[in-house]
């Protein structure tokens, strides 16, 4: 009984880091300032400018890694499932205790 008790905590504190995390927007930030030209890419553009090119920005940018895998993919499922269950629980509680103060 009591590893279950620590295996709950961990649970819980595992997933109000996942969840402070993503809803802070700061995965959103970093992958925000990933975008970086080359040198390459730089000169590129600063000659389809001399040459009236069209530009686009799509042209310039370096594709966009994924580091993204089966650990990284699961704890944000287990988190907003986790979420939306204590959304649920929060407002299943409210609800009960709004119907028992009339």
């Amino acid at each position: 009984m009591k590893i279950f008790k620590i295996f709950i905590i961990l649970l819980i504190v595992a997933f109000l880091g996942l969840y402070i995390s993503y809803s802070s927007g700061y995965y959103t930030k970093l992958k925000g300032e990933e975008v970086i030209l080359t040198n390459q890419k730089i000169e590129e553009f600063e000659s389809d400018v001399k040459n009236g090119k069209d530009i686009l920005l799509e042209n310039y940018q370096e594709p966009e890694t994924d580091y993204s895998n089966k650990t990284t993919k699961m704890s944000l499922k287990i988190s907003t499932k986790a979420s939306n269950m204590v959304d649920k629980f929060i407002k299943f509680l409210f609800n009960k205790l709004g119907s028992a103060l009339e």
